[in-house]
């Protein structure tokens, strides 16, 4: 049976309490479950743990507590996020008037209300203070069982009423579908499946991933619903699918993972799960964009869920008049966030952040269906309501199924009125997005299909997928190309994990074969189980084995003619003769001796059309440790040069260097000679040869005719 979410923090409760020293756990029991006898560390344990499904003892121990702690609980439960920083919490207490520092989270740790996320084979926690110095200091995290903050939501933040009766939306008032940012990251999400995005070790995308989604024109394109630019919509998109749980870090490469449950449900329920995994998004701000904060903490989760706040205080005071100025919100930002002033970008400091709660607003939260604004006026939208003050959840919008029309040309058109977060889930695993406006664009390609069917979808469950929310029928050739594509992957075995079984001549993989060792013939002479499984080594006499995660082994000579290549079988490799064949054709085998291939121009010059110069000698340096040989650069660049001349010149050979080393300086004969050969050996052309002659003689050197 699935987990239910009070079953996950209560698991993960146990787990902190375990990590807890024994004297540190009986401290914090006795003010928890308060224990009348001394009973053993496992019995507190799940005592404690107990607690959180006791609403009664939840609200007594929440009244015990101190005003600044019951208002941590209060921030905590209100934001729908059960993990935050220290210092965010600090930082929320501090703008709310309560500047007691790491006190009140020293409070709510020490009455089992809150606990530290403890990395896993952390030593004993014996001290709170001790864990925050050494645990990351204000970046610490803590979490909170959503059955202790929600009971708190109803406490009093004391946050002011930025309203006013006299503030009447001057005109139309905007509504979102809230879809945008539900297609974003699905949008998203189907690019980091296609391929991985990394993290530097300092948590930071690498350059190359960055300007990928910053150059995004999908991701980065406007909303006909959102009338601002969004700063790098396509770094938050990504960053907020992490948060969301729609990627995975998996050893700092995130990974596409499975789609959470609440997307199967309504667009409310999704987009109540999105709202507290935006306040986890660090590296992004409304105005700069991505932005990385070495030292300080990011003020868009607090500043964000502050605004939000103070939206929900208008709408509880004055539900008849709940608009706020957006420069109001800016004002109280200004005065009492700690760190707003000095972590905004420079340029809105001229208007307090009034640009920064504009950009927030209008680019975040109101795509997101928290709020709806008029002008800069701002009100919580009735989700925002339910959200926030605990208003009954908005009615469903009405239904379209048939929201998809599928062409012939394999584009399907995609009306936002219909789109559900189950079906956006279901076309990002079969099909393409290429666009996001009014009418979204996707297209079916062999890619996407395998993808969907790699992630447990079959042909019928595609089929029927499209069939179902279409206007028209699926065309047939789109029902055939979707056919092809399923057909071509079918044929495809994946094995976990394989043993391949490389013979020295077919004649033996034929004889592996027929003693039932091997199954598969992948090649004439690599064969491997039935099942993937190691075959019966026991009965072969292997001569060597591989290590494909090495470097590749030096395993070719080349012959004195620089065409002929021989192989040393104890040292090759299974991708030597694939290699091989883009350059060379293999000779007959002969009994008892080594596997030979001959270089040939053709398939030489068809590798260099798609492959560098460099390449190649990067190929052969690797697999014999010399670049191309000469013969073989004759292949592949003879068409390219001049044409050779052929000439009829007579060779003259002197009885000495020191002649030809005069006939050559001397300016009386060096213009009779062509060419000097070598040390004592020159051509001469034919009419040159009389005169030549006659020069030496006058000098007593007789040159015979």
């Amino acid at each position: 049976m699935p987990v239910t979410p009070d079953e996950h923090w209560s698991a993960r409760c146990r787990d902190a309490l375990t990590a807890y020293s024994e004297p540190l756990l009986r401290a914090v029991a006795a003010r928890l479950v308060k224990p009348r006898v001394n009973q053993p560390a496992d019995e507190l344990i799940e005592k404690s743990v107990g607690v959180f499904a006791n609403p009664p003892v939840i609200d007594r121990r929440l009244r015990d507590l101190p005003e600044p702690a019951r208002k941590l609980f209060a921030l905590v439960g209100l934001s729908r996020q059960h993990r935050w920083k220290v210092g965010h919490l600090i930082t929320l207490l501090s703008a709310v008037g309560h500047h007691e520092g790491f006190a009140p989270v020293a409070d709510a740790l020490g009455a089992g209300l809150l606990f530290p996320e403890l990395p896993p084979g952390h030593p004993p926690l014996a001290d709170f203070a001790a864990w925050l110095a050494t645990g990351g200091g204000m970046s610490a995290e803590v979490f909170a069982h959503p059955a202790v903050s929600s009971r708190a939501r109803a406490e009093d933040l004391g946050l002011p009423d930025l309203g006013d009766a006299a503030h009447e939306p001057p005109g139309q008032v905007r509504t979102a579908d809230g879809l945008d940012w539900v297609l974003r990251l699905a949008a998203v999400w189907q690019q980091v499946l296609a391929g991985p995005v990394r993290f530097t070790q300092a948590n930071t995308l690498f350059k190359k991933d960055l300007t990928r989604l910053q150059a995004d024109e999908m991701l980065a394109a406007p909303s006909a619903d959102v009338p601002v630019h969004v700063a790098d919509a396509g770094v938050l998109s990504l960053l907020w699918a992490v948060a969301a749980g729609l990627l995975a870090d998996d050893a700092g490469e995130l990974k596409a993972v499975a789609f959470p449950a609440t997307w199967d449900g309504t667009l409310a329920a999704t987009l109540a799960d999105l709202f507290p995994a935006l306040l986890r998004v660090e590296a992004w701000d409304p105005l700069a964009g991505y932005t990385v904060y070495d030292a300080a903490l990011s003020p868009a989760p607090t500043a964000g869920l502050l605004t939000l706040l103070l939206l929900a205080k208008r709408a509880q005071v004055a539900p008849d008049a709940p608009w706020v100025p957006g420069a109001a919100i800016a004002e109280w930002l200004w005065t009492n966030h700690p760190s707003w002033a000095a972590l905004i970008p420079p340029d809105s400091a001229k208007d307090k952040g009034a640009a920064w709660v504009h950009a927030y607003l209008v680019g975040v939260a109101f795509p997101l269906q928290l709020v709806e604004f008029a002008g800069d006026l701002f009100r919580l939208s009735p989700l925002g309501r339910h959200l926030l003050t605990g208003d009954r959840e908005p009615p469903a919008p009405p239904a379209f199924q048939q929201t998809l029309l599928v062409q012939p040309n394999a584009e399907i058109l995609a009306y936002r009125q219909g789109l559900t977060p189950a079906l956006v889930g279901t076309l990002s695993r079969i099909a393409k997005w290429n666009g996001l406006g009014p009418a979204c664009t996707l297209e079916l390609t062999p890619e996407q299909t395998y993808r969907g069917l790699e992630s447990g979808m079959t042909l019928p469950m595609i089929v029927q997928a499209l069939t179902r929310h279409s206007s028209r029928p699926v065309p047939a050739a789109v029902a055939d190309l979707l056919h092809r594509w399923a057909s071509k992957r079918e044929r495809i075995t994946v094995f976990a994990s394989a043993v391949l079984v490389e013979f020295t001549t077919p004649a033996e993989l034929d004889a592996a074969v027929n003693r039932g060792i091997v199954a598969i013939r992948l090649t004439d002479r690599i064969g491997i189980t039935a099942d993937g499984t190691e075959p019966a080594l026991a009965q072969l006499r292997l001569i060597a084995n591989r290590d494909y995660e090495s470097k590749p082994q030096r395993c070719v000579t080349v012959a004195d003619d620089g065409v002929t290549l021989t192989v040393d079988a104890a040292i090759a490799d299974l991708l030597l003769d694939v290699e091989l064949g883009r350059f060379a054709v293999p000779l007959p085998v002969e009994p008892n001796a080594p596997r030979r291939f001959r270089l040939v121009p053709e398939l030489l010059r068809k590798t260099a059309q798609n492959n560098p110069l460099a390449d190649i000698d990067g190929w052969f340096i690797d697999r014999t440790g010399h670049p191309l040989s000469s013969a073989g650069r004759l292949f592949l660049l003879g068409p390219q040069v001049p044409p050779p001349t052929a000439e009829r010149l007579l060779v003259v050979r002197f009885p000495s260097t020191d002649v030809a080393d005069g006939v050559m300086q001397w300016p009386e004969t060096r213009p009779l000679v062509a060419e000097r050969l070598g040390p004592t050996t020159v051509v001469v052309d034919e009419e040159n040869l009389a005169a030549l002659q006659t020069v030496l003689a006058g000098i007593g050197v007789t040159l015979p005719g």
